[in-house]
């Protein structure tokens, strides 16, 4: 199913209802998603009815979503002025509530295609949930709060900042933060590929699951991957680690120069879990080590957004959605070369074929699989890339990872 853009003639509340019901027929939103978009759409229509919104029923697509009026909605919402029932205490919100508005919002922007108009405010810090133990809960808040501010972060704090930020919103255990790779990454960094191994299973136990990540784990992995690609200069070969040394150090006698993951002495293997000591000096190891046990364990106060995936893909499955994304990139690609862009054809377009990239990766297929499928299609430079939804820095790390990474890259290099 090819997901559609909207009426943009519409106004008001018919715009709202178009928006909620074009979400709600996206093959990937869950009922309970559903049932939120459904439930923002229907506060923001009798938000455009109160007399303190600045907008009414013939607000335009070009208005409804920017900065004014959303946050006169979010106010009217968060103080219980927009209920159908009267709650017991109008003045007390919920943090949980602004998220799923903006996350919800969001959604109703793409069915709009209004990307290009709209305002909306950042989403909060996660709400707190049921207490952990005292000491990793201030850690967590004290250093995010801090590296999130800092606009001159050194290399080690935006390191922190990131795993600090994806430890919070996957529960993820240390062995298998370890184990992270640039292949774990969605191509919008929108969800992480989790590989669960609790402690006391066996292997045959462990299973996967995609969690989505917050606001603050995109922003800092952004930060991140650009100081994770100028610690790899030195590094020979391939390397898929996300997470790599700061500093050398030696291993069997052996130096090994930053960029590589503790106890490895070469690009190859994967960072140990218990060659981390050899990054405490940078403090990475006491946040992901207090985090870990606090969230990893038994995740109390912690609740991922995820969904399960498959351990391996499944050859026949993987194939079809392929060709998937190559038919949606094609029909992108043609548009771009017809001149097409920001129209509402070439929107609903690149819509489409995220769709396909996402399921592809969802499945397990390997970014340079996908990549190679673009280049095909016609969609090989990193701003045709960008618009089928890869986010560049992720990109330059796929490069990195696999020496040349883009077919197109590999082709030039003959």
């Amino acid at each position: 199913m090819t997901p559609s853009i909207v009426d943009r003639s519409l106004t008001g509340a018919g715009l709202l209802a178009a928006a909620a019901a074009e979400v709600t027929s996206w093959p990937f939103i869950s009922p309970s998603r559903a049932r939120q978009v459904k439930w923002v759409s229907g506060e923001y229509t009798r938000a455009l009815a109160h007399p303190e919104h600045p907008l009414d029923d013939g607000a335009s697509v070009e208005e409804v979503f920017t900065c004014g009026p959303v946050d006169v909605y979010l106010c009217l919402a968060r103080t219980g002025r927009l209920r159908v029932r009267q709650a017991a205490d109008p003045s007390r919100g919920s943090g949980n509530s602004e998220q799923i508005r903006l996350e919800v919002l969001g959604l109703l922007v793409t069915a709009c295609g209004a990307e290009g108009t709209a305002d909306l405010p950042p989403q909060p810090d996660p709400p707190s949930k049921r207490p952990v133990t005292k000491r990793p809960r201030a850690l967590l808040r004290a250093q995010l709060t801090e590296l999130a501010d800092a606009p001159a972060a050194t290399t080690s704090q935006l390191r922190m900042l990131a795993a600090g930020a994806v430890v919070s919103d996957t529960g993820i255990r240390a062995g298998g933060m370890c184990a992270c790779t640039t292949e774990d990454l969605s191509p919008t960094l929108e969800e992480l590929r989790v590989v669960r191994r609790p402690q006391g299973w066996s292997e045959s136990q462990a299973y996967t699951e995609l969690v989505a990540l917050s606001g603050l784990s995109r922003a800092s992995l952004k930060r991140w991957l650009p100081e994770r690609h100028q610690l790899l200069t030195r590094v020979a070969g391939t390397m898929t680690a996300l997470w790599v040394s700061l500093h050398s150090n030696h291993h069997d006698g052996q130096a090994v120069p930053a960029g590589n993951p503790p106890h490895a002495p070469g690009p190859g293997p994967r960072l140990d879990p218990g060659g981390r000591r050899d990054e405490h000096r940078d403090g990475w190891t006491a946040v992901l080590g207090a985090l870990a046990h606090a969230h990893g364990a038994a995740a109390p106060g912690l609740a991922p957004k995820a969904v399960a995936a498959p351990m391996q893909p499944d050859a026949e499955k993987a194939a079809a959605l392929l060709d998937e994304v190559d038919a949606r990139a094609r029909a992108l690609a043609e548009l771009r070369r017809m001149g097409e862009d920001g129209s509402t054809a070439e929107l609903q377009a690149r819509i489409a074929v995220r769709q396909a990239v996402r399921d592809a990766w969802a499945e397990g297929v390997e970014h340079t699989v996908q990549l190679t499928v673009l280049a095909e299609a016609g969609l090989t430079d990193s701003i045709a890339l960008a618009a089928a939804g890869w986010e560049p820095v992720l990109l330059a790390a796929i490069d990195r990872s696999s020496g040349w990474g883009r077919p197109s890259k590999a082709t030039a290099a003959v």
